[in-house]
């Protein structure tokens, strides 16, 4: 009898235990995913910003795209959704994104161009992925091709204190040596490792420039 009355203890101090561990696993779960919803966000041209889930890409496309309207849903399930032009910068799935309105000499954005002018007035409005941010900045250029559903990029740069990016890359052949050899005149040691094939990746330019150019 006592040691069935010990085993029924030694069961009921595992089953409290047992009970107490998976609340605690339940609150840190709920914890986690609450965090992972607030670490996104959304800033709007007013200056606020808004926190919680952010969905920014229409992927029921064949072409994913865009969503003309960007949703941002909060800790409670609130949605709300802001239109393109009303929003400067987000954050989602770990990536930011800023607003940028951007023009070129020609009458529309084509992929030859190497150079894109902020226009706020002409320009079209483009979200820009950060990459890096310092006295030169990277940033790519996200889209999709027409009844694709491969996500494209191209690399772009833009020095603090300049009013337009300059396209990098060149697609598969590598990086944009002559555009980029004229751009950095301003620091004859990148001008010249680019010249010389010592640099061949673009985060390489940026963490070159940003610490040892002078601005």
């Amino acid at each position: 009898m006592k040691i069935l009355t010990s085993r029924i203890q030694q069961f009921d101090r595992l089953k409290k235990t047992s009970i107490f561990m998976l609340l605690v696993f339940s609150v840190y779960a709920t914890s986690f995913a609450q965090s992972a919803i607030t670490e996104d966000f959304l800033v709007l041209n007013s200056g606020d910003t808004l926190h919680g889930s952010v969905e920014y890409i229409n992927s029921k496309r064949v072409s994913p795209e865009f969503y003309k309207k960007i949703r941002v849903t909060d800790e409670n399930g609130k949605r709300r959704q802001f239109k393109q032009k009303d929003v400067s910068a987000f954050k989602a799935d770990g990536k930011v994104f800023e607003s940028y309105w951007l023009s070129q000499s020609s009458d529309k954005i084509t992929l030859v161009n190497p150079k894109y002018d902020i226009d706020p007035e002409n320009g079209a409005q483009y979200f820009l992925r950060l990459i890096r941010k310092g006295e030169l900045s990277h940033y790519q250029w996200e889209w999709w091709e027409q009844g694709e559903s491969t996500l494209m990029w191209m690399d772009l740069l833009r020095k603090k204190e300049d009013q337009f990016f300059i396209r990098a890359t060149q697609g598969l052949l590598g990086l944009k040596k002559k555009v980029l050899t004229d751009y950095f005149m301003n620091c004859p040691d990148l001008k010249e490792r680019i010249e010389k094939k010592e640099l061949d990746e673009v985060w390489q330019l940026v963490d070159f420039y940003n610490n040892n150019c002078e601005y």
